[in-house]
């Protein structure tokens, strides 16, 4: 099985194509801004460099943010446009889950994953000896302090970097329905809706 492996949800642009035992190619570049322009190239570097066509990609794993709104989703829409004609399932893992998997890749620690959603906030999640024991938490920092000292985690992740082949790694064995591509955003949109309504 090949798969390919995408992350747009920070400053770097990453593409990895992997099969069960190696890493096929691999790109990964910090541009903070125009990952829209940057990924689609990208994705045609690494099948070039792998000697490999579009056809032959079995599946796709993309992460699913926390992020900034725009760039989550710009893996996400590709990776999703990339296999509907294709019919290939799509897994989606949040960066804290992947963090996690990179800190701890024996899967026998406690390890908490944090990433600064700005306005004094934290989205954090914790993996214990490889099982996630919450879902992602948004709150105040000094309230996630407190509760994370709590937890005594072995290993503290802070604003790391996704890796992607070590993603397309994780979403081999994961299915769809379990992992889906959805954005995981650490807080509502600040849209407003005339009138000052929020939208739902």
């Amino acid at each position: 099985m090949r798969i390919l492996g995408l992350d747009t949800t920070g400053p770097h642009c990453s593409v990895a194509l992997v099969d069960e035992a190696k890493v096929l190619a691999y790109k990964s570049e910090k541009i903070n801004r125009g990952h829209a322009e940057r990924l689609a190239p990208m994705v045609q570097e690494v099948l070039a460099e792998a000697g490999l066509m579009a056809k032959d990609v079995d599946k796709l794993a993309v992460c699913t943010g926390p992020g900034s709104f725009t760039g989550l989703r710009v893996a996400l829409a590709f990776a999703k446009g990339f296999a509907l004609p294709r019919k290939l399932p799509v897994v989606g893992l949040s960066s804290l889950q992947a963090w996690a998997a990179q800190a701890d890749p024996e899967g026998d620690k406690k390890i908490i994953s944090i990433a600064d959603v700005r306005r004094g906030e934290l989205c954090w999640s914790a993996v214990f000896h490889g099982q996630a024991a919450e879902g992602s938490i948004t709150q105040k920092a000094e309230a996630a302090r407190k509760m994370i000292a709590k937890l005594n985690p072995d290993i503290i992740i802070e604003d790391d970097i996704v890796d992607a082949r070590r993603l397309a790694w994780l979403g081999a064995d994961l299915s769809p329905e379990d992992y889906p591509a959805a954005p995981l955003y650490s807080r509502g949109p600040d849209a407003k809706l005339p009138g000052g309504i929020d939208p739902k």
